[in-house]
């Protein structure tokens, strides 16, 4: 009996453990033919079975042990961790068991981390949900930070959770915006110093800018419309509820006109970046134009 666990790695690890206990398998089997062979094979204080991490195997490697898992009968578990299988091994999986655990993305990473922090024995608060779903981090990574967070004393708030939480935050690009819209370049250069020494991809952080410009503009539609948004109106913006506030706190001092134009100089930038010219300085070009177009609509 072979069954496959796909999906994100921690869910799926997660999985397979849970299924290993119940049939009694403590370890990870290397994945080569022999050892595959060996477990197999019952011993004299343990019964036939196996678990295999396939993360790094090859085709090569496959392809050897394919047969043997061809061969494994109905009441022989052999539990594959296989969280991206490659083709072959995903067409191998259509006539077995496959066990897929996707990665929760939106209201249910946030009911994901809930969840997690219940078993772990504490109620995580929907600000710090939304701020730790907005990290640049894995399960595995935001297990971890859920564990320190259930050492802290409560309550649990997020000015807490930002001195303990050992993740990177996303480039949001909310520093760098709010330099450029307040016409401050010396900050904004140094941001964007900041990111370059920190290694930063030019093209994901004009990525984000752009991103930014562009919750301000659905921000700016929605206080045109509405001068008072309430928490509901929030979902419109299509972004976390933290984000989605500050943006339309920005909002308030830009013109419809200089967005519009921020916009353009922004997808002439992209493009730029795009085409094989030096994607920092179309970065730092974007910059320097914006500067006085929104620094002097911020300021009226």
């Amino acid at each position: 009996m072979v069954i496959a666990f796909t999906g994100d790695p921690f869910l799926a690890k997660e999985a397979l453990l849970e299924e290993a206990r119940v049939w009694g398998l403590a370890r990870f089997t290397d994945p080569t033919p022999e050892a595959l062979a060996e477990a197999l094979s019952p011993g004299l204080f343990s019964g036939a079975g196996a678990l295999l991490d396939l993360r790094e195997v090859g085709e090569g490697e496959w392809k050897a042990l394919k047969p043997l898992l061809e061969r494994t009968p109905e009441n022989v578990p052999v539990l594959l961790l296989d969280p991206k299988p490659t083709p072959a091994r995903a067409a191998f999986y259509r006539a077995r068991e496959r066990r897929d655990f996707p990665t929760p993305k939106g209201k249910d990473l946030l009911r994901h981390l809930e969840n997690r922090a219940k078993r772990l024995g504490f109620r995580l608060p929907a600000g710090v949900a939304q701020y730790l779903a907005g990290l640049e981090a894995d399960l595995e990574a935001l297990e971890r930070e859920l564990e320190k967070l259930a050492l802290l004393t409560p309550p649990l708030t997020l000015e807490k959770v930002e001195r303990v939480v050992a993740l990177k935050p996303p480039v949001t690009g909310f520093d760098l915006v709010r330099a450029v819209l307040e016409g401050n370049a010396k900050e904004a250069f140094r941001r964007l110093k900041a990111l370059r020494e920190e290694g930063e991809e030019p093209l994901k952080v004009l990525g984000a800018l752009s991103w930014q410009f562009a919750l301000l503009a659905r921000a700016h539609l929605l206080l045109r419309e509405n001068p008072r948004p309430k928490e509901e109106d929030l979902p419109r913006l299509e972004a976390h509820p933290y984000a989605a506030r500050r943006a339309l706190e920005l909002a308030r001092s830009l013109e419809e006109a200089a967005l519009r134009e921020a916009l353009d100089i922004l997808i002439a930038a992209e493009r730029r970046a795009k085409e094989g010219k030096d994607p920092w300085l179309a970065l730092e070009g974007a910059v320097f134009a914006l500067l006085p177009l929104t620094g002097r609509s911020a300021t009226r």
